[in-house]
C-alpha cells in the first residue's frame, strides 16, 4: 500500500448557528472562528490540522510539543483562503499539545467575504477543502 508522508487537513467542527461544517481556526484573539465570529481580512489566524508530516524538533512518543524550541514542519504548506494565496508564518507542532498540527496565516486582505473554501498543500500533496466565514 503506498503511503504518503503528508495527508494535510484541517480539523473541522459543526457551527452551532448554522449547522455548516467549518475549519477548527482562533482568531487572533484566540477566539473560535465560525458565523458568529467571522475571520476578519488581514489578521493572522490558526488553523488547527493532522497530516502535516516531519517537523524539525520531535517530542518524545506521547509528550506535548515544546513552545521553545517550537517544532516546526520541515515543508512549509501553501494554503489559499477564497481562492487566494495566505501568508503563512507558521506551521508546526501546536505547543503545549500532544500531536496536534497549527498552521498560522494571514486572512489575504483580497479574500471575498462571506464562507471561503481554505486549502493545505504539502508538497504535491492537496488535502479536503474546507470552510471559513470572512468578514
Amino acid at each position: 500500500v503506498p503511503l504518503n508522508n503528508v495527508s494535510p487537513n484541517a480539523f473541522e467542527f459543526t457551527d452551532p448557528g448554522t449547522g455548516r461544517r467549518l475549519a477548527a481556526a482562533l482568531d487572533a484573539n484566540f477566539a473560535l472562528v465560525y458565523d458568529a465570529n467571522k475571520a476578519k481580512k488581514g489578521q493572522f489566524i490558526q488553523i488547527y490540522c493532522n497530516g502535516l508530516g516531519p517537523v524539525d524538533t520531535t517530542p518524545p512518543s506521547g509528550e506535548p510539543s515544546s513552545a521553545n524550541p517550537l517544532a516546526r514542519t520541515t515543508t512549509a504548506p501553501t494554503v489559499t483562503i477564497g481562492g487566494r494565496p495566505a501568508e503563512v508564518i507558521f506551521s508546526g507542532l501546536a505547543p503545549g499539545i500532544v500531536g496536534l498540527y497549527q498552521i498560522n496565516v494571514r486572512v489575504p486582505a483580497d479574500a471575498p467575504s462571506g464562507l471561503q473554501p481554505v486549502t493545505i498543500q504539502m508538497g504535491n500533496v492537496t488535502g479536503k477543502t474546507t470552510n471559513l466565514p470572512i468578514e
